[in-house]
């Protein structure tokens, strides 16, 4: 099948793209399928064995490509050796067939084999995905605990008295992770009409992250992340990590459906709620 590709890469607060339309072409992609896993066993007295745990490895990718021959041809290759810096890591963002998935990656090399005169210069570039094997959304998932109601009819008149629409507030939030894997949500709660006291968050009943002693003051802004490596709560950038309950957790959305409520001592009608998650892949 002949698919059609279209990589972009971000590092450094730089972007570079490769596909079929510009002088740096894609011609082969390897690694982007599942990635390669271990199945850790221990002895059993029955026939085979147990099966204790599965790792997911580190991902490697492998792009061959070749450059136009142009008279940028010298310029794209010192562009490619310049932007794959093995110093620095960055995130490929790949569509496949309208399917948009990134990746965080580090360089482990970049050759250029020895061309013809005439041949377009080709290349190789190999990347590792270390801490995380994942491919994830392109573009994170948002939920908001607080919406607008309509309040319009049709056809519609306009009446300079009549209320056009109204907050509607609730405590519970169905979230869909329908990705291969768990995955960590981002909470951003403001406090957009007044004061806020203890907040706290409950993932299918039964696992919660809860501040204790912490008011949110109007147009305060708390960041909870919950993904591994990124754990963190913080009240308008300031880290609070020390003010959650003790038997608060960093919950995951599993696979499937999920319900996020929230509770507060004091005002629950003067606080929005924004969600975010993206869902992981084992492959594209």
């Amino acid at each position: 099948m002949d698919y059609k590709q279209n990589l972009v890469f971000k590092s450094n607060k730089k972007e570079l793209t490769m596909n079929s339309r510009i002088d740096i072409h894609v011609i082969d992609i390897l690694g982007i399928e599942a990635s390669s896993y271990t199945i850790n066993k221990s002895n059993s007295e029955q026939d085979g064995a147990n099966v204790t745990s599965v790792k997911i490895e580190p991902r490697q990718i492998t792009i061959t490509g070749d450059i136009e021959k142009n008279e940028n041809e010298l310029e794209n290759r010192e562009k490619l050796i310049r932007f794959f810096n093995p110093k620095q890591t960055g995130t490929m963002f790949i569509t496949r067939n309208d399917v948009a998935r990134k990746i965080q990656y580090e360089v482990s090399s970049l050759s250029f084999p020895t061309n013809k005169m005439y041949e377009r210069t080709q290349f190789t570039l190999d990347l590792e995905c270390t801490e995380d094997p994942y491919f994830s959304d392109a573009k994170n998932r948002g939920n908001y605990l607080t919406l607008i109601s309509p309040q319009f009819t049709f056809p519609l008149v306009i009446n300079p008295t009549k209320i056009m629409g109204y907050k509607t507030f609730k405590p519970y939030l169905p979230l869909v992770n329908d990705g291969d894997k768990e995955t960590g949500i981002e909470i951003i709660a403001t406090a957009k009409r007044g004061k806020v006291d203890n907040l706290k968050f409950i993932l299918n009943n039964n696992q919660y992250i809860k501040l204790n002693n912490v008011t949110l003051n109007q147009w305060d802004v708390l960041k909870i992340n919950t993904n591994p490596r990124k754990k963190s709560v913080t009240l308008n950038g300031e880290n609070i990590i020390n003010k959650i309950d003790r038997n608060s957790t960093f919950f995951s959305l599993r696979i499937g459906k999920n319900i996020l409520k929230y509770e507060c001592d004091n005002g629950s009608s003067n606080i929005d709620i924004d969600v975010q998650f993206y869902r992981k892949y084992l492959g594209v």
